[in-house]
């Protein structure tokens, strides 16, 4: 896998992370590296994770391989991530027989670093600045 697969992949867990408001910390970084690395070696096509109740299962070929508790996250959604993207997926039909149907993106978008409100705040910040140096160019051009 090269560098650019790799930090989209790990840009995907890390979406798939915030999505789930799994906190910062030793705990996080530790469950993002096993995801990552799980998906770089068997994401895309066949291998993809599953988020659902409190577990993360590492799936090849539509079945569950393997899986990574967490304990802390109390999320209600199932999530599903290939390294790529990921979705909302109905949570009865992976229970039931483990199948994938996918609801969409919507409300995931804003767990994306450097979108939705995220994105908003430093372009606020940064036209505030422009107005302050603006006056002040003003200010010293009425005074002297």
């Amino acid at each position: 896998m090269g560098p650019d697969k790799l930090q989209r992949t790990a840009y995907a867990v890390e979406c798939f992370l915030n999505a789930l408001r799994v906190p910062d910390g030793r705990a996080r970084t530790a469950v993002e590296e096993k995801l990552v690395r799980w998906l770089a070696d068997h994401g895309g096509k066949d291998g993809f994770i599953v988020y659902n109740l409190g577990n993360v299962q590492c799936c090849r070929g539509g079945r569950p391989v393997g899986s990574v508790p967490l304990a802390d996250v109390k999320e209600g959604r199932t999530l599903w991530c290939d390294g790529r993207k990921l979705s909302l997926i109905d949570s009865g039909a992976w229970e039931k027989g483990g199948k994938l149907v996918m609801l969409g993106t919507a409300g995931l978008i804003l767990t994306m670093p450097g979108t939705g409100a995220a994105a908003a705040q430093p372009k606020k910040q940064e036209r505030s600045s422009n107005n302050n140096n603006n006056n002040n160019n003003n200010n010293n051009n009425n005074n002297g």
